[in-house]
């Protein structure tokens, strides 16, 4: 149920902005955008209740959906909804900042998990619609995506149209960004998906057997052209007056705040050339956040560092308040490198899906990337894929139309230098 799904997060963005500035409508936004999140999940999961936070968290808490770390949260923006009522009542003294951070920090607890509840519900969803589609003779399972950088090479290849002279009809499924996708296509369950190289070579490395199931076709491009790192940060924060030799010299202290089983936190493993527990002893923390948190990052700290991807990037170029600490540019360049290469993606095909084909993998390779750069020099066609990605691809909740457009067209440029910078 997307459309609820983005009104809770509408809710938990405008509570953010008031939780300074207006305390009272803080509070009452809280409560109102937790008892969204709880509907949200009612409807996820088919199950019947009144739609009023009370009633939705007995229901809930009595089918084991909601965890009792969660109730605790949810109890105490409950409870401070209740004494903002009656403040905006006029029955109470005046409701400060301080006050209310308590419920702040319950909010954010909810939105985090909801956040990764919500990627559950999306895979499920996608794990359904993938086990309804069987393997069928002249039928081409192909995982789709909404990421501008993926999407673009699904429209721009021309699957439907190479793979239609091979006499196979493409079926696009829509799947999340995780190494699911190399499993499903080593088990037969997808035929083609686009994924991380380095991921895939990692997954290989720990399971040999994947090999076996798996080929890669051809290596697609680099993520914005293998400058798709940065850390993110406020200007009015602890790092706003800090250059990049400065943080690196010394960023004890920092927390930064990334999706951490994702090729993001890797990213960051990278530009550190160090691990988790070195992470640690460099004195610096890491906050697992879902990917679809935006710059509200910085309304609930203003002293974090965001790692997230080009969308937020994007959005935080538009304000003169964010500024990048640290991307890939400023590294030496033996991390350059590295994160370039982490940064290529790859077209991995099903063994036995290829052998049916009968082609080669690098005709086939040869054959979509030229339906690529064909694209590329047609104008029209060119247009045609900015505009269906405009149109179809993930993007903060209050980006314009003119901002998608131009983050769209940013990420062509970068990562395959299609268009105008």
């Amino acid at each position: 149920m997307k459309a609820n799904e983005g009104e809770s997060l509408r809710l938990y963005k405008k509570a953010l902005r008031y939780a300074e500035s207006d305390p009272e409508v803080f509070l009452s936004t809280a409560r109102r955008a937790a008892e969204s999140i709880l509907l949200d999940i009612a409807l996820q999961e088919a199950v019947g209740s009144k739609p009023t936070l009370e009633s939705l968290l007995t229901v809930l808490t009595a089918r084991g959906l909601v965890p009792q770390k969660m109730v605790l949260a949810i109890r105490t923006i409950q409870n401070y909804g209740n004494y903002g009522s009656h403040a905006l009542d006029g029955t109470d003294e005046e409701i400060s900042a301080e006050d209310v951070q308590p419920c702040l920090n319950a909010l954010t607890q909810l939105a985090v998990w909801y956040g990764r509840t919500s990627s559950a519900f999306a895979e499920d969803e996608g794990r359904e619609a993938l086990a309804a589609v069987r393997r069928a003779a002249g039928t081409t399972r192909l995982a789709d995506s909404t990421l501008i950088v993926v999407k673009a090479l699904l429209l721009g290849c021309g699957f439907e149209d190479v793979l239609a002279r091979h006499h196979h009809r493409v079926v696009p499924i829509q799947l999340p960004w995780s190494d699911q996708l190399v499993r499903d296509v080593a088990a037969g369950r997808l035929d083609l998906a686009i994924y991380n190289e380095q991921r895939l070579l990692r997954m290989i490395e720990d399971d040999p057997r994947l090999e076996s199931q798996t080929v890669s076709v051809g290596r697609l491009g680099h993520s914005m052209g293998g400058r798709n790192f940065y850390l993110l940060a406020a200007r009015a924060g602890r790092w706003g007056g800090t250059t990049a030799e400065e943080f690196l010299a010394d960023p004890a202290g920092a927390e930064i705040a990334v999706p951490k089983y994702s090729d993001m936190f890797a990213n960051v493993l990278s530009a550190f050339s160090t691990d988790e527990a070195g992470l640690r002893d460099l004195g610096i923390r890491v906050l697992d956040v879902p990917h679809h948190l935006g710059l509200e990052l910085f309304h609930l700290n203003p002293d974090v560092l965001a790692v997230g991807g080009q969308n937020l990037r994007m959005h935080a170029r538009d304000s003169d308040d964010y500024f990048e600490l640290l991307n890939s540019e400023m590294l030496p360049v033996p991390i350059q490198m590295r994160l370039r290469s982490a940064a290529a993606n790859v077209l991995i095909a099903n063994r036995a899906w290829l052998s049916a084909l009968d082609t080669p993998p690098s005709e086939l390779y040869r054959q979509l990337m030229r339906r690529f750069h064909d694209m590329g020099a047609d104008p029209d066609r060119f247009e045609a894929v900015v505009d269906d990605l405009i149109a179809h691809a993930s993007f903060p909740l209050q980006n314009s139309q003119d901002s998608r457009e131009r983050l769209v067209r940013h990420v062509l440029f970068e990562s395959y230098r299609l268009g105008d910078p």
